[in-house]
């Protein structure tokens, strides 16, 4: 008798209380306006399984972040894989080290960026985005990025407006690898000191997003640029645990040679080493062609 009761009970409380499920979404990221916008543009479809999550890019403009190339993550974004199944290669993809060379170029080009300042213009309802309820919110960022090269100084003021569209639906921790507030310090002050008055500005998770960046140049130059960014698509699912796999047999190789999927292998062909300097050229590098282009921009 007491055996049946338990035996109902558990029942009961497994009917009450539903399987963990995971999620499915398919976000848009299109720009528009001044020189080299195209390179964010991308469509992706992600799944996620509670720590777990992979992010498929079926169209992308970034040389690092191909067509048909996939990012991995077991924990939530902390430890993230860029993987080229045309290639059959994957490798460590380390947003700090990334942006540590971003930072190097700064200091190179002696540029500083100076009076950082964010505004929360508006915080309201924000209605649904793909059936769930959003926050919306709007913040103006402003600052000056000042570049001296051979004792001549250049300056520039920028000024982006953001419409941000967040849910608190979404708490699955593998959300952050895609749909992510980033937090990376870059090692350069001024640089980080914007990026943390970007930083804990909402709550949740983005599923839309519409920024409008003016820039003007001290010779009285402006330009614009305007990126969106929507889930267009979200569904609960049971994700099958096999895409969260890197493939057997594929062999580790560098960031850099990860997001590229034009010819060159740019790997030692063991796992667990990276190419040395000799066989890729900054021509070969599309992170170097990514920063190359940004500074042309700049132009």
């Amino acid at each position: 008798m007491i055996k049946r009761t338990v035996l109902a009970t558990a029942l009961i409380f497994n009917l009450a209380v539903p399987a963990h499920a995971g999620w499915e979404f398919t976000s848009v990221t299109k720009a528009e306006g001044e020189q080299h916008s195209e390179m964010m543009n991308s469509t992706v479809k992600a799944w996620v399984d509670g720590d777990k999550s992979r992010v498929d890019f079926q169209q992308s403009g970034n040389p690092m972040m191909g067509a048909g190339n996939y990012m991995l993550s077991k924990d939530g974004g902390k430890t993230v894989f860029m993987v080229n199944p045309q290639q059959k290669t994957y490798a460590a993809w380390d947003m700090t080290n990334m942006m540590g060379m971003a930072s190097g170029m700064m200091n190179m080009l002696n540029m500083k960026v100076e009076n950082p300042k964010v505004e929360k213009l508006l915080e309201e309802d924000g209605g649904k985005v793909c059936g769930l309820p959003t926050k919306h919110y709007k913040f103006r960022t402003s600052y000056t990025m000042q570049m001296t090269i051979l004792g001549m100084t250049r300056s520039s003021s920028h000024l982006k407006e953001e419409d941000i569209w967040t849910s608190t639906k979404l708490t699955d921790a593998g959300m952050g690898l895609w749909l992510r507030k980033n937090n990376t310090k870059t090692g350069n002050p001024d640089l980080d000191k914007l990026v943390q008055a970007e930083m804990g500005k909402t709550e949740g998770f983005p599923l839309k997003t519409i920024s409008v960046t003016t820039t003007k140049e001290s010779s009285g130059k402006e330009r614009t640029r305007t990126v969106t960014m929507e889930v267009t698509e979200v569904k609960q699912s049971k994700p099958d645990a096999k895409l969260f796999e890197i493939p057997a047999g594929y062999t580790e190789t560098s960031t850099m040679a990860a997001g590229s999927g034009e010819g060159s292998q740019g790997q030692s062909g063991r796992p667990g080493q990276h190419p040395g300097p000799s066989g890729s050229s900054g021509q070969d590098n599309p992170f170097l062609k990514m920063l190359q282009n940004m500074n042309q921009g700049q132009k």
